[in-house]
């Protein structure tokens, strides 16, 4: 457990504009390592943006705040612990990214979905409250991603098949990917302007900048 108390005038100070990072040592950090804020009424809240590793863990705040260092891990039958995917599998699922498919099933070798990945990166920024637009013929209330969805959209992050379609259920592609979470990251310049792949001609126009960027950050290989 841990308590970080800000003050100013002998008062602490709960908010701070813009916030603060609170770096602090942490032995033995698994991938499954998360900062937890407990509120004042005892709730519990993963800080999802929480990052352990290198025997210290990141942990952006709004301001004072109590906070206890677990390993959140979730254990999943289909995930082997020596697995390619069994680090990332408990990066996502204790920092409440990814849910398994099913009571012990992450699924690892299923396709992600393009809904899919609008409730993850809604989940990222722990899932603020948005109205649905109804700019999508294909997204309606109720829909477990229909906020996810509506919330990418009006951050920018999507803007679907220029049909009136955001295709929920379609299969994201590796484009696809890069495009949404290089538009998530502010679309950042890519110092490398060139796919250096056989089949990098295969890349729609659209997509180029967000594929270079996503290699060079080390994202898609």
């Amino acid at each position: 457990t841990v308590e970080l108390t800000v003050t100013a005038g002998g008062k602490t100070v709960k908010r701070i504009p813009g916030g603060v990072t609170l770096t602090m040592p942490t032995e033995n950090a698994a991938p499954g390592t998360v900062a937890v804020l407990v509120h004042g009424d005892g709730t519990r809240e993963v800080v999802r943006k929480s990052v352990a590793g290198d025997g210290s863990i990141t942990i952006p705040l709004e301001g004072s705040a109590r906070l206890e260092i677990v390993d959140n891990s979730k254990r999943f039958d289909d995930v082997p612990a020596t697995g390619w995917v069994a680090e990332a599998a408990a990066f996502v699922s204790s920092h409440e990214l990814f849910q398994g498919t099913a009571p012990g099933k992450f699924s690892p070798d299923a396709s992600m979905s393009r809904g899919m990945l609008a409730v993850v990166l809604h989940n990222l920024e722990h899932n603020p409250a948005q109205a649905l637009t109804g700019v999508f013929a294909d997204v309606s209330s109720g829909q477990w991603y229909a906020e996810g969805v509506a919330w990418a959209q009006a951050q920018g992050i999507i803007g679907g098949y220029g049909d009136g379609r955001f295709g929920p259920n379609d299969s994201v592609t590796r484009e696809q990917l890069a495009v949404m979470l290089w538009r998530y990251a502010g679309s950042p310049a890519a110092t490398e302007k060139e796919l250096n792949f056989a089949d990098a001609d295969k890349a729609s126009g659209w997509a180029e900048e967000a594929l270079c960027w996503a290699v060079e950050n080390g994202i898609l290989n």
